[in-house]
């Protein structure tokens, strides 16, 4: 969520600034804004809205050496124009965007009122605009002043700043927030991802925690507190391009990434098997062997993945739990002696998680972190990193993510217990998601029915109840019907009271074990006067069921009917004339608690 550009020295600056934000828009944002430094005081451009609006604001004439530019998904103060970034400083000194939250913002916004500050907005952000006023005025050098804010705030804060009157310099900070520094040689840019300047540098520097300093045209020099030590920086490259963001003929992002899963599962296979062994580090595998309990934490659809990766390794005989990141940071449960903590995250950058790792940290136990993007905050404070190999998700509605995930872990216990078996299932799989893609009108069809409706319900069993939870999300994500994922046999103590007539209740049939169980439990839904649509493995199917996919090993039949529920909360959402890709109140990469 939020998203940051900023550059020195760019030709094509206020080009590079818009199509920056709009690289970004997949992290979820309500407003957006630019400023541009000017002799007088810099020129700012800010609006409730998207970033198309908001280019529509800037003049196509406008020339500036400095600017700066930001998506902000609302946490202090609601979407407008007032609260939009960039903010600027009482007297005008500074001009700042910010992405995190401060948690001490209160106290220091009274302890700048009482010294005469006064505010416009109600964001966090202004109060750091005038503290770095405030400490400039008391010491008289920027560096300073911005390394003496850095030691007062209190949260987390990627900062991108503009000092009136220094037309060469753009000053950042950063903690616990992601930054990046592009380095070219002609100019020097910054943002909270790559993918705002994949077009214009090669070479990137991922800021640590408690780093601050500037970019110029020329150089960049980069500090680290406490002191005022100059860091070394070493350059590094990334495999993302900006090809990776193009739709390639799909209307959506959505839709593209449901169908590149069958590529994610090869390109693990491709990193994680050789044709004959498993790739995996000889180290971790006896880290995790060695290990007495298994802690994964993880948020939303990565937790539902992890959800599956716990029946993977328990199966193994391991003890593993299973915890949500935003309550284990705060209620950390650690019952073995020499556990191992594993974090899920697509982004990398989750708060709640870099939370988490606090803790883990102060235990001094080992972590591995599993992710798609290598050099994310996650990534640089694990002991063991797995990488998900799925390239970049753009939809905030994960997809591909999730299938990465799931094969992942997959692979990690095949590779954990010898099991060469797993890699022709995954092939297997591969097939199963080819015909499950041939399926579309069918969805379409389904969807028809499940537009009309306000509320759904996905039940399972096993496996299947592991993926109603995924699938029940990804409907209220996209399409904003209320649902719920649940276990068939939780369904009569409670929850069929919610039943009447044509409520939409879609079923999962995998396993030959739960096969009757379940569909007894269709029949008590069927009686309230349910609309029931079963989704069934093919040596499973009974002659109503509504879409019916080929067998794959019980252990993987989550990765075809995933792609199911996704279609369906694809084409519903669809129906519904919902925005799809960037649904409302969501961010892709959640960078606040």
């Amino acid at each position: 969520m939020c998203g940051i550009v900023g550059a020195v020295g760019c030709r094509q600056l206020r080009s590079y600034l818009i199509d920056g934000l709009k690289t970004l828009e997949y992290r979820g944002y309500d407003s957006s804004g630019l400023a541009f430094s000017h002799e007088e005081a810099p020129l700012i451009y800010r609006i409730p809205g998207r970033v198309h609006l908001l280019e529509e604001m800037v003049p196509l004439s406008l020339e500036a050496g400095i600017g700066i530019g930001h998506t902000r998904w609302a946490t202090h103060g609601a979407p407008t124009e007032t609260n939009a970034h960039p903010h600027i400083s009482h007297s005008g000194l500074f001009t700042l965007v910010h992405n995190g939250v401060i948690d001490n913002y209160r106290a220091l916004h009274q302890m700048l009122s009482d010294l005469g500050y006064q505010f416009n907005t109600e964001t966090d952000t202004e109060v750091i605009a005038n503290l770095i006023e405030h400490n400039y005025k008391q010491m008289g050098d920027v560096l300073k002043a911005l390394r003496q804010s850095m030691k007062m705030l209190e949260g987390s804060y990627a900062l991108v700043i503009i000092h009136q009157g220094d037309d060469e310099r753009l000053f950042f900070a950063k903690n616990h927030s992601p930054l990046l520094i592009g380095h070219g040689p002609d100019a020097n840019f910054l943002a909270s991802d790559y993918l705002p300047m994949l077009k214009h540098v090669k070479d990137f520097y991922a800021l640590t925690d408690h780093q601050f300093g500037y970019i110029s045209k020329d150089e960049v020099a980069v500090f680290d507190l406490p002191g005022n030590s100059k860091a070394k920086i070493s350059y590094h490259q990334t495999d993302l391009t900006s090809e990776d963001i193009n739709l390639e003929g799909y209307p959506h992002y959505m839709l593209k990434e449901i169908e590149e899963a069958d590529n994610v599962i090869r390109h693990l296979i491709d990193n994680y098997h050789d044709g004959r062994n498993y790739l995996f580090n000889p180290k971790l595998l006896d880290t995790i062997t060695a290990s007495d309990q298994l802690i994964f934490l993880a948020c939303g659809t990565s937790y539902h993945a992890c959800l599956i990766g716990k029946r993977y390794l328990e199966a193994l005989g391991k003890r593993v739990d299973v915890y949500i990141a935003s309550e284990w940071a705060y209620y950390p449960v650690i019952t073995g002696k020499n556990p191992l903590f594993i974090i899920v995250s697509q982004s990398g950058e989750t708060a709640d998680l870099i939370h988490c790792v606090k803790n883990i940290k102060q235990y001094k136990f080992p972590l591995l972190t599993i992710t798609n993007t290598k050099g994310s905050t996650l990534d640089r404070e694990a002991n063991f990193t797995l990488l998900l190999f799925a390239g970049i998700e753009i939809a905030v509605a994960s997809t591909k993510a999730y299938v990465a995930q799931v094969t992942l872990l997959a692979l990690l216990a095949a590779a954990l217990k010898g099991d060469s078996q797993l890699i022709p299932d995954l092939y297997h799989v591969i097939e199963a998601l080819k015909k499950v893609i041939d399926m579309k009108s069918k969805f379409e069809k389904i969807a028809d029915f499940l537009a009309t409706k306000e509320n759904a319900f996905y039940l399972g069993r096993g496996f299947d109840y592991d993926v109603s939870l995924e699938a029940s999300l990804k409907l209220k994500e996209i399409t904003y019907i209320h649902s719920e994922g649940l276990p068939g046999g939780e369904l009569k103590h409670g929850p069929i009271a919610l039943i009447d007539k044509d409520t939409p209740v879609i079923i999962f049939v995998s396993d030959s074990l739960t096969a009757l169980p379940i569909r007894s439990n269709l029949q008590e839904v069927l009686a309230r006067g349910a609309h029931v649509i079963v989704i069934s493995s093919q040596s499973l199917a009974k002659g109503k069921d509504a879409i019916v996919v080929p067998d794959v090993p019980v252990h993987l039949s989550v990765l075809p009917k995933v792609m199911v529920a996704q279609y369906l909360a694809y084409y519903t959402a669809l129906k519904r004339g919902a925005n799809i890709d960037k649904p409302r109140n969501l961010a892709k990469s959640v960078t606040v608690e």
